[in-house]
């Protein structure tokens, strides 16, 4: 199996974690709650006669007869590729702007602080023992946009497929040969350095006129910053920060827009959910499409921490295109923006 998988909360604690060769995962609730369960669990995923999907239901049948009454299919099938990995698996641990790459030496176990020397009161659940193969590597230097595409995933984990394998083993070769896959990467890394911590300085008024002006660059034949706290028919938790039409296109992007340094929470997502009624006539006509920008991270994991009433919006969600700090800088650096004082003129 070749896996990509995220592990930034806690973030110093799991650091501690992987140099001493572990690689974990949360849902430390579990195990709290039962060793003895922790334990089925692994057999349950590891067993070749339970299919994803069947494990799944298995995993959220647990929040009856526990009292771990948040537990979903979806989380299951997240534990269930982490602990389906195996001796010579590869994992693709990524962070900003670089990413890791281990072996797997060891099948996953529950996690034990003994080994670790982490406190067991953190949120971790289960562990897997592997090696570090390649540190920090850049991604401007070694990765093609398909695989950029999929590191970016906001989910726990992703297994990659088949052709993905092919670009890793090809990837895994041009890092051991020191071969980039351009020569001006350096160039660009420092570039979308300087964007990012710009954008991420600027406060939420100006971060809105700047996604606005963006909108326009790319083609947007009218950008509207509507008034706050006018929802019309929608939840009162709706909001909209931006309305851009693109008329040829048939669509208008609603955009919820956050000026943080750090980590971002749910409320952006939740008020695009809540975003369902359009009155004005310049829009009504148009498919939505939406869009969450924000300076800084959204918080892993985001799918499972919204409040239970979004919770039947899934469909919905996987739409809603996520773009953090340093893929606006991306954007802004692809598309050829100029910087300019005038932008934030009223």
């Amino acid at each position: 199996m070749y896996l990509m998988h995220r592990v930034s909360h806690h973030s110093e604690e799991l650091n501690q974690m992987l140099k001493e060769g572990y690689l974990p995962i949360g849902w430390g609730d579990i195990r709290k709650h039962s060793e003895e369960l922790a334990d089925k669990i692994i057999r349950k995923a590891r067993d070749k006669e339970l299919s994803k999907y069947n494990f799944g239901q298995y995993f959220k049948g647990l929040s009856e007869e526990t009292k771990l009454t948040w537990l979903t299919a979806r989380q299951g099938y997240f534990i269930y590729n982490f602990l389906n990995l195996n001796i010579d698996s590869i994992v693709i641990v990524p962070k900003a702007q670089v990413f890791s790459i281990y072996r797997v030496i060891e099948t996953p176990k529950v996690f034990s602080a003994t080994k670790t020397g982490v406190d067991e009161k953190y949120d971790i659940g289960f562990m897997v023992k592997v090696e570090l193969l390649y540190g920090d590597v850049s991604r401007y230097d070694y990765l093609d946009s398909t695989l950029n595409s999929k590191l970016k995933f906001r989910g726990t984990n992703l297994v990659f497929n088949d052709e993905d394998k092919k670009l890793i083993d090809n990837m895994i070769q041009s890092i051991e040969n020191k071969t980039p896959i351009d020569d001006f990467s350096e160039t660009k890394k420092s570039i979308l350095k300087e964007i990012n911590q710009y954008i991420t300085s600027i406060g939420h008024d100006k971060f809105e006129r700047l996604v606005v002006a963006y909108l326009k660059h790319i083609g947007a034949d009218k950008v509207v910053i509507p008034p706050k706290n006018q929802n019309g028919n929608n939840d009162a938790r709706a909001d909209i920060d931006v309305k851009a039409a693109f008329n040829k296109l048939g669509i208008v992007i609603y955009v919820q827009a956050k000026c943080h340094k750090g980590t971002s929470d749910t409320t952006g997502i939740q008020q695009l959910l809540a975003y369902e009624s359009e009155e004005d006539s310049d829009f009504i006509q148009l498919v939505p499409v939406k869009w969450f920008i924000t300076s800084g991270e959204l918080v892993n994991n985001y799918e499972d921490l919204l409040p239970e009433k979004y919770k039947d919006k899934a469909d919905e969600l996987k739409y809603i295109k996520i773009i953090n700090g340093t893929d606006f800088a991306e954007l802004l650096f692809d598309s050829g923006f100029v910087f300019d004082s005038k932008i934030y003129k009223k």
